[in-house]
């Protein structure tokens, strides 16, 4: 970790059906029962629907129980809301075929002192007066087509949604596979989803089928963290994702008499003539960001934009190229580098926003890596676009011209704290698929797993923007998920925000790794919290997001705080979380 004395929490698994498996039956071989997670599970769901839904409880439940052990667990959440006084209406869908499901149906008969009414007829249902309507018919076993009684429950939950009720779905909406993201016919269109001990991958590739994700802790300790068995029965290395705590204790704290220098001095280069508006946008986000100076390198059009557009950035023009003139980007593919001073003394660089795809635009692009060989890096935009047009004119690997851009010895003895090289590449899914030479998969493991083989061929961390982004970096061998964000981050100028934040985060001294994830995490985050101020998409701009980024970056600092009371007796910090619950994501 890059930053002394900074508190690194566990990043969390995000796990195929399979490895969500593996993790419950390590805990159970440790000495958990099967039936305790399942007890849990349920109770924490009760716990989260009576504390966060009570404004749809007047008129009861209604619960859907499948017959394995998703339906046991709507068994559980029926039986305690009805011991909390809950009228609930249960209907299942046929009888519980586990072991365990059968113990929790028996919760529902057995107690005394409160009451379930059992419903065999769906059609009693359709017009209930419940405002809340829990799925529990199918878990993470889901693949596939559903069956036809399956699919009549779905439809019945999808008229009380037309008729205003809310479904809370368990651990993943039915007909939702948890680990590919397939969406079946008829699958359950979720406001909530109450996750267990994981995050199944599923969920975040559809974010829109499962709504606002809860994930809650069902017992399994420290195996809700170090499991990854594959569906074929084979080990991984696992994805991973950072809760707030965890992208908190990445973040350096800005102390309270620093200057400006010590802020971290970033430079942004780019803005050929027409495009200086991609610069302002990078420059604002890195002060936004905590940058303490912040220059610009743009075509010389492009330098009264840039002021009067951000004037707290200096501004400075591209310098004469005229004696690299014979250079092509090919020649400079494998042209060394190290051959000029450096005219701008910076911490950090983000090259690409804005830069063109011009000759002299690609000359630039040489001059500054040059320049800044031995410092942290980000490259973007038009200097991937250079970089694949230098692989593609030399019928070479992309990576491997990334890889000889960046290997500079300098900047090799200049390894971030966890190791690598100090470069960050922000494609999106075109561009990345133009640096690797081949359409992007679409399927996510085969996406996967080509992002982490181009990161450890490149020798550089590269972010792949996307619902979700993936960060691969050739240090680590398992996959970061970035789960934020929304559809106003699909708009011009968003990536060289982005490029802005990550650069003045690798200034500050995060390692690459690090900074990519947080960056995208802030980034993601705001982007979540315009729209909700908005209301929708539709209506919003980057600037919505500017003005979110200071409440996203106190948030953070807050999740990193101690707890305490205030003077009210309300407890703040790491101790407020709601019980069980383990991590937040809003519904998009």
């Amino acid at each position: 970790m890059s930053i002394p004395g900074a508190r690194r929490t566990s990043e969390r698994l995000v796990t195929t059906s399979a490895q969500a498996a593996a993790c419950d039956r390590a805990a159970i071989a440790a000495g958990t029962p099967s039936f305790a997670l399942m007890l849990q599970a349920g109770t924490a769901t009760a716990s989260l629907i009576l504390r966060e839904f009570g404004h749809c409880l007047a008129e009861g439940v209604v619960v859907l129980a499948g017959t394995g052990n998703n339906g046991g667990d709507a068994y559980v959440v029926a039986a305690q809301l009805a011991r909390a006084g809950v009228r609930v209406r249960l209907h299942a869908i046929g009888l519980p075929r586990t072991d365990d499901a059968r113990r929790a149906s028996a919760l529902v008969h057995a107690r005394t002192g409160f009451h379930v009414e059992i419903i065999d007829d769906l059609d009693a249902l359709v017009h209930g007066p419940e405002a809340l309507i829990v799925d529990g018919l199918l878990g993470t076993g889901q693949q596939g087509a559903l069956r036809d009684v399956v699919r009549e429950a779905c439809g019945m939950m999808h008229a009380r949604q037309r008729a205003g009720a809310t479904v809370l779905a368990l651990d993943v909406p039915t007909g939702l596979d948890a680990s590919t993201g397939d969406v079946a016919e008829g699958a359950v269109r979720a406001q909530c989803t109450a996750c267990y001990g994981t995050i199944k991958r599923g969920l975040l590739m559809q974010r829109g089928h499962a709504g606002r994700i809860v994930l809650l802790d069902i017992g399994l300790g420290a195996y809700a963290n170090g499991v990854a068995i594959n569906d074929d029965g084979t080990a991984t290395a696992p994805w991973r994702w950072l809760d707030a705590e965890s992208v908190a204790s990445r973040v350096p704290p800005i102390a309270w008499d620093a200057h400006k220098g010590r802020r971290g001095r970033v430079l942004v280069a780019g803005g050929e003539m027409g495009m200086a508006g991609a610069v302002v946008y990078a420059a604002r986000a890195a002060l936004m960001a905590g940058a303490g100076v912040v220059h610009t390198l743009v075509d010389t059009q492009s330098v009264t934009a840039v002021q009067s557009l951000c004037e707290a950035a200096l501004a400075h023009r591209w310098p004469a190229l005229d004696s690299a003139a014979h250079l092509t980007p090919a020649s400079f593919a494998l042209t060394p580098v190290g051959t000029m001073r450096p005219d701008i003394a910076v911490d950090a660089v983000a090259v690409g926003p804005g830069l063109g795809r011009s000759r002299r635009a690609g000359l630039l692009l040489q001059h500054v890596i040059a320049s800044h060989r031995s410092g942290p890096m980000v490259l973007d935009a038009d200097a991937l676009w250079h970089a694949a047009d230098a692989a593609q004119s030399l019928g070479i690997d992309a990576a491997m011209v990334l890889s000889h851009w960046t290997r500079d010895s300098l900047r090799e003895s200049h390894r971030d704290a966890d190791g690598a090289v100090p470069v960050v590449c922000t494609p999106h899914p075109g561009e990345f698929a133009r640096l690797t030479g081949q359409p992007l998969p679409a399927a996510w493991p085969a996406r996967a797993a080509l992002l982490q083989e181009f990161a450890q061929r490149a020798g550089v961390t590269v972010l792949l923007k996307g619902t979700p982004t993936l960060v691969a970096s050739p240090i680590v061998p398992h996959l970061l998920v970035v789960p934020h964000g929304t559809a106003l981050l699909a708009t011009g100028g968003s990536g060289d925000c982005l490029s802005g934040i990550i650069a003045t985060l690798l200034a500050q001294g995060v390692s690459a790794l690090d900074a990519a994830v947080v960056g995208a995490t802030v980034h993601g985050r705001a982007a979540e919290l315009a729209t909700v101020r908005a209301g929708a998409v539709r209506g919003t701009t980057l600037t919505d997001l500017f003005d979110a980024l200071p409440e996203v970056w106190r948030s953070i600092a807050a999740s990193s705080e101690p707890a305490h009371r205030d003077s009210h007796g309300s407890v703040h910090g790491d101790s407020s979380r709601p019980p069980f619950v383990l991590a937040e994501l809003p519904a998009l």
